[in-house]
């Protein structure tokens, strides 16, 4: 179960354009963990060949303080990976089952929005989020990917998500589970 959480950062993470990914390291040098500044220089490294431009601001966290803080004080189109569940059972391949929600959603604050314009919005949500899905789905297949994994379970749950629910930002959620192996 080493570096699930990580894992998860740096994944999603290669969707995440330069600018919106530097805006996140914000820690100061003396008060950062160790492992800090190697996770972020290998981050900032990625290739940019599955970048979504759209994507502005990128969060990764299950503490609803922090998730709120960062979307408050958002614009334009947010990534929003939120963990959850683990079930884990180091006797058998594929043992280790995470929840997942992958989110995303844009600011519905502004009030010069028509019907339509709120539609187009809600379209390039879920355009933005069927990517991210499919190009998983793709990075599962690949030869290279890990036979005792699975990235992600199929049929993938995908929700509204609700300006009222998720401070003014509407959008679309992904709901599925990944596996890992880590046998005793």
């Amino acid at each position: 179960m080493n570096e699930l959480i990580i894992e998860l950062f740096k994944y999603f993470a290669r969707f995440v354009p330069k600018k919106a990914l530097e805006e996140i390291f914000i820690q100061p040098t003396s008060s950062r963990k160790t492992g800090y500044d190697q996770i972020k220089t290998e981050i900032l490294s990625l290739p940019d060949d599955n970048v979504i431009v759209d994507i502005e601001k990128f969060v990764v966290s299950a503490n609803e303080n922090f998730v709120s803080d960062k979307i408050k004080n958002a614009q334009g189109v947010i990534l929003f990976i939120e963990y959850g569940r683990v079930d884990v059972d180091h006797h058998i391949i594929k043992g280790i089952r995470e929840s997942l929600a992958v989110t995303v959603a844009c600011d519905f604050s502004t009030k010069n929005h028509d019907n339509l314009n709120e539609i187009l919005l809600m379209n390039r949500c879920l355009e933005i989020l069927d990517r991210i899905i499919r190009r998983m789905g793709v990075d599962q297949q690949d030869l290279d990917f890990c036979a005792e994994a699975e990235l992600i379970s199929e049929p993938v749950e995908i929700h509204i998500v609700e300006p009222a629910s998720f401070y003014g930002f509407g959008g679309w959620c992904a709901m599925f589970q990944n596996a890992k192996t880590d046998l005793i």
